[in-house]
């Protein structure tokens, strides 16, 4: 599972992780800095690999629990249980991974995060989003997009439409248009420190025809002025 950050300064919530949001898978077989994990061979290390977005609550703003928010796994190396909860803090993605794969994070979102906002999301389009998220993290800077090469590969349900989605951010300029934040919910596993996740929101955006309006607004103002001093000084 994985981290991300804000642009405020840190601040510490309560943040509980209450289950899966929608479809979620238990196949990722993971290859990390050469060793192979997930897939029954380190057992006593980790168990299946989980793929897919968490249900997840703010207890400090929301105690009652009325506004459920989806999050992502940003460690891949945690054991944890439903529901956990701790105090977290809350960074930027950039502050945390740089700014060229918090951009990349929000880019994917830009692209695919409709296909997995719903809680009815299929388990293909969870794991293959929580994959990519995987990559961007855990693969080096200036290394391509790849599940089948680098640092971080995998395999499983969603791969080979997360390594689609991956592929996009390799050949395509786009812009992103949502903020990534990180927060490490400190959970109940011992040994393993702070679970962190990735959360999306949608970055505010200045409409082009606000600032027409007012630009607009503002020469009629100026208008007024310039009319108003001519008639006086006809008056004289």
């Amino acid at each position: 599972m994985f981290l991300f950050g804000a642009a405020q300064p840190a601040r510490a919530d309560v943040i509980e992780l209450n289950g899966w949001w929608g479809g979620n898978t238990w196949d990722a077989n993971i290859v990390f800095n050469g060793t192979n994990y997930h897939n029954g061979a380190n057992t006593s290390v980790v168990g299946a690999g989980g793929a897919g977005g968490f249900k997840t609550y703010d207890l400090t703003t929301d105690p009652q629990r009325h506004s459920a928010f989806e999050s992502w796994c940003v460690d891949i190396f945690h054991d944890f249980y439903f529901p956990t909860s701790g105090s977290d803090l809350i960074r930027t993605a950039t502050s945390v991974f740089g700014s060229t794969k918090a951009n990349d994070l929000g880019r994917l979102a830009t692209n695919h995060f409709s296909s997995v906002a719903s809680a009815a999301s299929t388990a293909l389009n969870a794991a293959a989003f929580q994959l990519a998220i995987w990559e961007i993290v855990n693969e080096p800077a200036g290394n391509s997009y790849s599940l089948s090469s680098g640092n971080f590969k995998v395999t499983g349900t969603g791969s080979s439409l997360a390594a689609t989605w991956l592929n996009e951010l390799n050949t395509q300029p786009s812009t992103s248009a949502y903020a990534v934040n990180i927060w490490a919910v400190q959970q109940g596993a011992a040994g393993w420190g702070p679970q962190n996740i990735a959360v999306f929101a949608a970055a505010p955006v200045s409409e082009p025809w606000t600032f027409g309006m007012l630009l607009a607004g503002l020469g009629f103002v100026g208008l007024g002025r310039r009319r108003g001093r001519k008639q006086t000084e006809t008056s004289k």
